[in-house]
């Protein structure tokens, strides 16, 4: 099977995809590092707040909400998955290995996962060498 993409972190497909994954990624991990299964979505906060902490933020226009953060987030993480740059399993290890205590906090859970997530974004950042 072949899939037709393009280095566009706006193709609204990408992002599509990569919501998918971003949540399964941090699900695996968050049940993980909770030691029980679990399915959770990843605010797009916290996806905004992973693209600064990682450099990444050159790739977002001026003026994009957080909800247009998330979705260009969302397809970086689609590209580098399809471009062989990141596994899913590697995806899962980092983040776990980068979550605290304060996934289980309300008020600290956004930053928390957006700083899982920056360590992923930074590795990314690397390997696709953007």
């Amino acid at each position: 099977m072949t899939i037709e993409y393009r280095r566009d972190f706006r193709d609204k497909g990408l992002s599509k995809l990569g919501d998918s994954l971003v949540n399964l990624m941090y699900s695996l991990a968050l049940s993980e590092y909770l030691g029980e299964p679990t399915g959770e979505r990843v605010p797009n906060a916290s996806l905004a707040i992973a693209l600064e902490l990682s450099g990444l933020r050159g790739l977002v226009p001026p003026r994009t909400d957080k909800h247009g953060k998330g979705d260009i987030a969302e397809a970086v993480i689609a590209y580098a998955w399809l471009e062989g740059k990141i596994t899913i399993e590697e995806a899962v290890e980092i983040i776990r290995e980068n979550l605290n205590d304060d996934v289980r906090h309300f008020a600290r859970r956004k930053e928390a996962i957006g700083r899982a997530l920056a360590v992923l974004y930074g590795e990314i950042k690397e390997r696709m060498e953007v």
